[in-house]
């Protein structure tokens, strides 16, 4: 391509001296290179710190649901069927989301003004984004809590009161 525009170039003019030819995708593509990498590295740091955070998750409501091996195992003994298990631990995970989601979104609201200046068609209180991030958290937190509630309502009740 580069080669081709050196030749038409030089029909037209041949003592017309060029340096550094570059194609206009090229041009933009080295303009926008940085911040490209900007966006990727916080991109990437937004991945590994859901991560993190789904991972803590699945921690605690499994420490929580070990702890409570005992009332859901009477829970069970007195009849209680195992969706409604399930559904108990999830709920609780799902508090800790809410929880957790509320404290991100007045954290990130107290800090929008200095996150601004990297946002590039969007405004840093933009509600989509917001309402976004807190059903992504909101899912994930119920993924990570459907793992304990499954063992939770799968486990013998008979086995737990005999622990006891």
């Amino acid at each position: 391509m580069i080669q081709t525009l050196r030749s038409a170039v030089g029909e037209i003019d041949p003592l017309l001296a060029l340096q550094q030819v570059q194609t206009m995708d090229d041009v933009v593509a080295n303009i926008e290179a940085p911040r490209r990498f900007n966006t990727d590295l916080i991109t990437s740091f937004a991945a590994g710190a859901l991560v993190l955070a789904i991972v803590g998750i699945y921690a605690v409501v499994t420490f929580s649901v070990s702890l409570r091996t005992k009332e859901i195992a009477i829970r069970m003994a007195l009849g209680a069927q195992r969706t409604s298990i399930v559904r108990l631990v999830l709920i609780s995970g799902g508090r800790l989301a809410l929880v957790g989601c509320g404290l991100g979104v007045l954290g990130s609201l107290a800090v929008s003004r200095l996150v601004n200046s990297f946002l590039f068609g969007v405004s840093a209180t933009d509600p989509l984004i917001y309402i976004a991030a807190v059903l992504i958290m909101l899912l994930m937190t119920l993924l990570a809590s459907a793992i304990p509630a499954t063992r939770a309502a799968s486990a013998n009740p008979v086995v737990a009161l005999r622990s006891i």
